[in-house]
């Protein structure tokens, strides 16, 4: 808890009525407080304009009921989203405030009791700035802890998927939701239940991290959700600075300019861009996991015109999936050129549906539209329907192999035998061994600039939910970022590198002849 500020404390006047909300609470903040620290420390408090967009949804009503049940804020790292929070929490429980809630019972959860401490921190201080600490109370036992202000209370949760059950609660937060883990996910649940009785709302914000329903609720709210979500697109080049100020509203007040280009040089310096994406562009990412290829240097790669040589040879990299995951292949040619083709079975469920369940969105009907994705007959994809499909994407073209997990090896001979085909194979294990040299082999190839393709929006969606996961003795194992990622076009991808790169460094055989 910091001490209160040396010198004068300059407030305005106490402000009029306000028939607006959110007009009345700005005037009451800016009456009232001042910031404690930053670039405007001692200036009475100002909401910025997509501060205030938030605010203005948070207190919208329809009728006695809130307009949205649940409104959630989105931003890169030291945008004021804590203190947003922090100024509503203030406004909700102190008893001058226009938005006040007589004897207000809020719920406030993290990740981690430490997060969920930042908000008080910045509700401490704002009352410490204006003089006020005397009236709010931290109660630390028994833990995580509570603030109490008058006969309002604010509980602090632990973050696991058991919080909230049977509370009552006027108001729900939870802080950095995109850093709350999957299996926690019932958090939001127990907290939605507690608002029923008091007829509550929820506030959550965080960067978007790897949090499948924080993602699924920005990128699709439904009916009674809100959400004001900035941050960085895919197709977005993250060293410009226009994109910084677009993913970044507070720049300029809160965050400047000058501290961006400094985090980004620092980033391509030390290799450590997908800090920098996640934390100050708010790019669906996390930090800790190894991505099997950079996006940049995946877009490299792209070239709109790019076709094979005519009579070239080819390695098909191939990954057979079931009616959940999808077939995969993907050819490489003798020149670096890259095609790839992915497939689903039409049945049980439509691509539209595979993509919710899946978390990503629309992304097979962009496939789907873009021809890389065709859909077979049957509730399980039908191999003949997809290697037919194959043949023609390889064109007249040699094959010399087809790589694939050496667990569907039967399957996969029966197949080709089915089709006619009599390519050879290579069977390869996803362990330490197997697995690490063909990471290497893909990483090896796109950082040289070898490969060109078009681009596959389908191969990116892949790319995002991989994850290399890297052992103690330093090997490379190709993994899932989710239970529920989709990366069967991403293991393709690093079997028909291998199969590439292995036939480019073979050496080839020396004869000496000795004639008698």
């Amino acid at each position: 808890m910091r001490a209160p500020m040396a010198g004068k404390i300059r407030l305005l006047r106490k402000p009029k009525p306000a028939t607006d909300p959110v007009d009345g609470f700005c005037a009451w903040l800016e009456s009232s407080f001042v910031f404690p620290a930053g670039p405007r420390r001692g200036e009475p408090v100002t909401l910025l304009p997509f501060q205030r967009a938030f605010v203005r949804d948070v207190l919208a009503r329809d009728g006695a009921d809130p307009l949205y049940r649940m409104a959630l804020f989105s931003t890169p790292r030291k945008n004021g989203k804590s203190f947003v929070l922090a100024c509503l929490l203030l406004g909700f429980m102190l008893e001058d405030s226009p938005i006040a809630i007589p004897c207000c019972k809020v719920g406030l959860a993290a990740p981690t009791s430490r997060h969920a401490m930042f908000i008080f921190t910045s509700a401490m201080d704002l009352l410490i700035s204006v003089g006020r600490e005397g009236e709010a109370r931290i109660v630390t036992h028994p833990q995580p802890g509570s603030l109490r202000i008058g006969r309002a209370v604010c509980d602090v949760y632990s973050g696991s998927k058991l919080s909230g059950h049977g509370a009552s609660l006027n108001v729900a937060i939870v802080d950095e939701l995109g850093l709350l883990p999957d299996r926690n996910a019932g958090l939001l649940d127990n907290f939605m239940d507690a608002l029923a009785i008091e007829n509550g709302r929820l506030l959550a914000t965080g960067t978007r991290g790897a949090s499948r329903l924080f993602n699924e609720l920005l990128d699709e709210p439904p009916r009674g959700v809100v959400a004001h979500c900035y941050g960085l697109e895919r197709d977005q080049d993250p060293g410009d600075p226009a994109v910084w100020a677009k993913c970044n509203p507070g720049m300029g007040a809160i965050k400047s300019q000058r501290f961006m280009r400094d985090a980004w040089d620092k980033a391509k310096a030390s290799g450590a861009t997908r800090e920098f994406l996640a934390w100050n562009l708010n790019a669906r990412l996390t930090p800790a996991r190894e991505l099997l290829i950079p996006y940049d240097q995946l877009t490299a790669a792209y070239d709109p015109e790019v076709k094979p040589v005519e009579g070239e040879r080819c390695w098909v990299g191939l990954d057979l999936g079931g009616s959940a995951a999808q077939s995969a292949a993907v050819i490489a040619y003798e020149s670096g050129v890259v095609r790839l083709l992915a497939a689903f079975p039409d049945q049980p469920i439509d691509l539209a549906e595979r993509g919710r369940r899946d978390g990503c969105g629309d992304l097979y009907l962009r496939g789907l539209r873009d021809g890389d994705l065709i859909l077979t007959s049957g509730s399980v994809t039908d191999i003949p329907e997809f290697l037919a499909e194959l043949v023609k994407r390889v064109g007249p073209h040699e094959v010399v192999s087809v790589s694939s997990d050496r667990y569907r090896s039967s399957e996969l001979w029966t197949a080709l035998r089915r089709a006619g085909l009599s390519w050879k194979t290579r069977f390869r294990g996803s362990g330490p061994r197997d697995g690490n040299a063909d990471i290497l082999a893909t990483r090896k190839l796109f950082l040289a600039g070898s490969l060109k393709l078009q681009r596959s929006q389908l191969l990116e969606g892949a790319l995002a939910e991989s994850d290399v996961k890297v052992a103690t003795t330093g090997a490379a194992q190709l993994d899932k970022a989710s239970r529920m990622s989709r990366i069967d076009l991403a293991q393709a991808l690093v079997l028909a590198c291998s199969a590439l790169l292995e036939a480019r460094e073979a050496v080839a055989p020396t004869y000496s002849v000795e004639v008698i």
